[in-house]
């Protein structure tokens, strides 16, 4: 398979999956891949390049662990004209006066959550018009919220610290924003929440704390203990906030999520397979 920096890791992935254990040998952070459900959120999302940045490694560090896998590798010496070609139609054709910045790094710096002023501040663009988030990481989820909302969305990778995520806003197509599948997502008084714990003995109930990682730690600390978690068993996580991002990504996996708010900045979560 012929291969260049704007390639896709899911396509890679898709070729020959020994590529996973391949670019995750590359640095730690690159490890997600190895995750299932980590590696769904961010393989189809990143590039060779933008892999090569996430992982602080050289595109050229990536050729040579995929090249022993067959992958041809064809570089183009105008780099310039490839990266708006990567670009979308959409945002190209953009003026500057379309598209609204929000940067959320510092928001994130001191671990607040930026989710509400996200969508304060994309309820107010025009239609046809962008907002632009600037953070620390790819937004997969954020992306998916926007998705469902019918924007088109767009992440450009400054550095290794810094993406830019552009989203179009167009008419809806009926679908609603940030709606979780409320049959399987269920905020419990205390009593209710003790006793669907009960359900499950020591043995069976796996407890973890995120409230001291910064973001996206926690999400993607509770996606990796979900990915390997028995059907008989259930996962207990100590929050700070309820993870909305969290909820929308286990909208559609077959999860059941108990939430029940323990004191200000405490919120604890129960989640198990639905059997």
């Amino acid at each position: 398979m012929k291969i260049t920096k704007d390639t896709r890791i899911s396509e890679i992935i898709k070729e020959d999956k020994q590529s996973i254990d391949a670019i995750a040998s590359l640095a730690k952070v690159l490890e997600k891949l190895k995750n299932p459900m980590l590696r769904k959120l961010m393989a189809s999302r990143v590039t060779i390049a933008e892999a090569a940045k996430m992982g602080g490694v050289q595109i050229q560090d990536m050729v040579r662990v995929l090249k022993p896998l067959g992958f041809e590798f064809e570089e183009n010496n105008n780099s310039e004209q490839e990266e708006l070609k990567g670009k979308p139609d959409w945002l190209t054709s953009l003026k500057d006066s379309d598209i609204h910045q929000f940067d959320v790094r510092q928001m994130l710096a001191v671990g607040n959550d930026p989710l509400k002023e996200i969508m304060k501040q994309f309820k107010e663009v025009e239609i046809g018009k962008t907002l632009c988030i600037i953070n620390t990481f790819v937004p997969t989820p954020l992306i998916r919220l926007f998705e469902k909302d019918n924007a088109l969305c767009y992440t450009e990778t400054i550095s290794a610290n810094e993406f830019h995520t552009y989203f179009l806003k167009q008419r809806k197509k009926g679908a609603v924003l940030a709606e979780p599948r409320k049959s399987q997502i269920f905020t419990e008084p205390e009593e209710v929440f003790t006793q669907n714990k009960a359900r499950y003995s020591r043995e069976n109930l796996i407890e973890i704390d995120v409230r001291t990682l910064e973001m996206p730690g926690p999400m993607e600390t509770i996606l990796s203990e979900l990915a390997k978690m028995p059907t008989d068993k259930s996962l207990l996580v100590n929050h700070k906030r309820v993870p909305i991002y969290l909820l929308d990504e286990l909208e559609d996996k077959g999860f059941q999520i108990h939430i029940f708010h323990f004191a200000e900045n405490e919120v604890k979560l129960l989640i198990e397979k639905i059997k």
